[in-house]
């Protein structure tokens, strides 16, 4: 059984099971509510119980003043609910809210998708695990090599488990790191998070992304934010590669097509790797999509081809609040 949460004064809604907490089944369902430490010590996930009841699932630090536990007030991630419930909780809007943060975590995985091709996964304390959106980066600092700016491949409904796509590429120090040297177990600091290509949580609109190559990693977080919102907007995603074997995560991506009902993947060889140039794809695309509906698009291209893209959109009549843009300049 599980029971239906509303939240104000959004008025978005979620399931929650009797065995999870409220901020986990929150996040699950792709909200963005405040949180900050989940073990019920920072107090960043207070809530104010409207209807309803809950009951704790785990003891917290953090006090309440008399007044406010007259007023309703309690902790998200250490209480579950018994029975539907109306709770008044902060939402995050924009990544401007989101405050800087230092965690420290440990590479749990290291993962060949391709040859050269490297998805590490780092593991954060489950009592401090990284708050961010959708599509945001943060630097990552290990010892002895430069810190790096990544986007994150995952999704925020799991913060302890923070995904990264990086290519091996010759000269460059942190590429050479994380193929040669890195090890499980290795300890790294996370400095942000960082970056606006964030969803735009407001509207209803169609989805268009346009990916190149390791630009996938910050596009397949929106995706999968967008699915656990459950908003069944038409998705329409586009990855351009120029590398033999660059959709390196194509099984993935024909998941989310197997699963979706209103889900396009289109895998699109570029050249030298195929007959294709990048340009006149992107102007399709855009073509394409301006005329079938009105659309938001999320492109993480080269700024060589999101200069191109942007004058096709002017061409096409495409407004610029539609257009979010991330520049393709990582590892």
């Amino acid at each position: 059984m599980s029971y239906s949460v509303t939240v104000k004064p959004s008025g978005h809604v979620f399931e929650a099971e009797p065995s999870e907490s409220l901020l986990d089944a929150g996040l699950r369902a792709g909200l963005n509510l405040d949180h900050g430490c989940a073990s019920g010590s920072c107090g960043e996930c207070r809530a104010r119980l409207l209807t309803g009841d809950v009951e704790p699932l785990r003891h917290g630090d953090y006090r309440f003043s008399e007044v406010e536990r007259q007023q309703g007030w309690f902790l998200q991630c250490c209480m579950r609910a018994v029975g539907d419930l109306e709770i008044e909780a902060h939402e995050t809007g924009s990544a401007a809210e989101i405050p800087e943060q230092t965690v420290h975590a440990k590479v749990s995985r290291l993962a060949l998708l391709q040859e050269d091709v490297m998805q590490l996964t780092l593991r954060t304390p489950r009592s401090a695990g990284l708050h961010f959106l959708a599509g945001q980066g943060v630097a990552l600092a290990f010892d002895d090599v430069p810190r790096v700016i990544l986007p994150i491949a995952s999704c925020p409904c799991d913060a302890v488990q923070l995904r990264f796509h990086i290519r091996r590429r010759e000269g460059d120090a942190f590429s050479t790191f994380v193929f040669g040297q890195l090890r499980k177990g290795q300890d790294v600091a996370l400095h942000g998070p960082c970056g606006d290509f964030t969803l735009d949580e407001e509207s209803t609109r169609p989805l268009v992304f346009i990916a190149w190559e390791s630009g996938f990693a910050p596009v397949s977080s929106l995706i999968d934010h967008a699915i656990q919102k459950d908003e069944n907007r038409s998705i329409d995603l586009y990855w351009l590669s120029a590398i033999p074997r660059g959709h390196y995560l194509s099984n993935y991506c024909r998941a989310w097509r197997d699963v979706l009902d209103d889900f396009r993947y289109h895998s699109i060889d570029i050249r030298p790797a195929g007959e294709e140039r990048a340009e006149p794809v992107i102007q399709r695309v855009i073509r394409v999509h301006a005329l079938l509906a009105d659309c938001d698009y999320y492109l993480a291209l080269t700024e060589s081809q999101l200069d191109t893209a942007r004058v096709f959109f002017e061409e096409n009549d495409v407004v610029d609040t539609r257009v979010r843009t991330l520049v393709q300049r990582y590892p």
